[in-house]
């Protein structure tokens, strides 16, 4: 049984590691004890040598406190200076030892005689207050005198004995600082002791533990290199690493029974990833032309009444006008074609929208109040999908007016306004398209939010608001705020809200 223990002990490093920490703790405990204890002898040396002389100035500062009370009685006979007397004088003898061993040495003799001459003028202090108290102006007056002399005196013995003790703890000093060199010295060797004993332990554990380590890494090079059929690693002495070998071997055989099985499912997921990229290419593709059908229509009603319009005007009207009228429809068709980009400037849009206000305001120049309220750092730092402010504007030209007496093709009871303004806001470009019509219905804006699939709806209805709306869902599919709606119905009019996330790009990309 004995030898048993004894085998299990050595061939277990974790016993071992165990009993080596163990030992290690016990000598940390002993030097950590011996350096407390040395530290607080140091320590106890240096309050002996300053608590008599701490004591005694104590004793002086309390005299000092006294005479101001003493002398505010004497002077006024106040009976707070009393009151304050009365404690201190409590205060003072209380702490005036009552005992002190004889000896030889003039310093305790000098103290000795110090005390005595301190309740020798508290006594007098004492027959002062009676005197005071008995209206003997003589008399306390020669009584205060010589307290002051006594004082005066006192004060010259404390000095004298403060200077003979300072001289004498000179003379420990050097038995002081020996003392603490001692300490330091001991717990230099312990430092040492402990550091070689646990270098040792450590160096032999690492020699047993990477004897089978660098066994199991040549074994596992060749692995690596696909050699399954070299012999199984042998067990060594140390039970840990034993049941680390075993494991390894194990999992080489596990390794070699599979490996057939693991090439045969890879070139099945192989063929599977082939297929599933031509699918997403596709997928991509689809969705690529989806972007492209949206941004490509149009909605033909405002061509048919502008180029309307500018007919009448040619009627009506000299050339210069309708020249200038049609010449701003030029602008804008080329505005609209030239540019093939799907992201641009917030600039192209603000010039786009301007040519368009141009015209509304030709078609509608008494009851259609059109304004435009942009920042001018804006424009040219920040980029936004293409053909999305002009179709919100057109949206509120031919629908948020229809119901109301305001309608622009109309003779208005009150001014029908569109607003467009862009601003930035923390970290997002929000741009906003307000009208002050007839609103919108919630079962409408719900409606609107939530689109369904291009592949499931008809493409030639989305247009204009929802045209918009599709295509930044497209371009920003995974930030939920990127487009709002505010209205309401009976009148209270509709506002389109764009926030764009200025640190994030949009998707283009497939």
């Amino acid at each position: 049984m004995k030898v048993s223990l004894i085998r299990r002990i050595r061939n277990s490093i974790s016993l071992q590691m165990l009993l080596s920490s163990l030992g290690v703790f016990f000598i940390l405990v002993l030097s950590t004890a011996y350096i407390l204890f040395s530290s607080m002898r140091l320590q106890t040396v240096s309050d002996r040598s300053f608590e008599r002389e701490r004591f005694i100035t104590s004793i002086r500062k309390g005299l000092e406190d006294y005479q101001g009370p003493l002398l505010n009685y004497l002077s006024t006979r106040s009976s707070n200076a009393l009151s304050q007397i009365l404690i201190d004088t409590q205060a003072l003898r209380w702490k005036l030892p009552t005992y002190m061993p004889i000896n030889t040495d003039q310093t305790d003799l000098k103290e000795r005689e110090l005390y005595s001459l301190i309740r020798s003028y508290l006594d007098l202090a004492d027959q002062a207050m009676e005197e005071k108290r008995g209206r003997n102006i003589s008399a306390y007056t020669r009584i205060y005198d010589e307290m002051a002399g006594l004082l005066e005196y006192i004060n010259s013995e404390i000095d004298k004995i403060s200077i003979e003790r300072s001289r004498n703890q000179m003379d420990a000093y050097g038995i002081f600082i020996a003392d603490a060199w001692s300490v330091q010295l001991w717990n230099f060797l312990f430092i040492i002791f402990v550091s070689v004993f646990a270098t040792l332990m450590l160096l032999n554990s690492i020699g047993r533990i990477t004897s089978p380590l660098v066994r199991l890494s040549a074994m596992a090079v060749e692995i690596s290199a696909g050699n399954f059929d070299s012999n199984d690693i042998e067990a060594s002495s140390v039970q840990e690493m034993d049941q680390l070998v075993q494991a390894f071997n194990r999992m080489k055989r596990d390794i070699h029974q599979y490996i057939e099985e693991i090439r045969h499912q890879e070139n099945i997921k192989q063929e599977y990833m082939q297929e599933r990229m031509r699918n997403m290419k596709m997928e991509g593709l689809m969705r690529h032309m989806e972007i492209y059908a949206l941004q490509a229509q149009m909605n033909p009603h405002f061509l048919f009444n502008t180029l309307n319009t500018g007919m009448q005007l040619a009627i009506v009207e000299g050339a210069d006008r309708t020249g200038e009228y049609m010449e701003y429809l030029a602008k804008l068709f080329r505005h609209i074609i030239r540019n093939k980009e799907i992201i641009v400037p917030l600039r192209h849009e603000i010039e786009g929208l301007n040519y368009y206000f141009y015209l509304l305001k030709v078609r509608f120049p008494k009851n259609l109040d059109l304004i435009l309220d942009c920042d001018e750092t804006l424009p040219d730092r920040y980029k936004v999908p293409v053909s999305i402010l002009q179709p919100l504007v057109e949206n509120c030209v031919i629908h948020a007016f229809k119901d109301s007496p305001a309608y622009p093709g109309e003779s208005p009871s009150r001014q029908s306004r569109i607003r467009v303004s862009a601003a930035l806001e923390e970290d997002r470009l929000v741009l906003r398209v307000q009208d002050n019509g007839s609103g919108m219905a919630s079962e409408t804006r719900e409606k609107l939010l939530h689109p369904q699939s291009i592949d499931k709806s008809s493409l030639s209805r989305v247009m204009g608001l929802e045209n918009v709306i599709q295509r930044l869902y497209f371009f920003y599919p995974d930030d939920p705020l990127v487009v709002d709606i505010e209205s309401g119905e009976n009148g209270v009019g509709t506002t389109i809200v764009i926030r764009i996330d200025t640190g994030r790009v949009p998707c283009i990309e497939f």
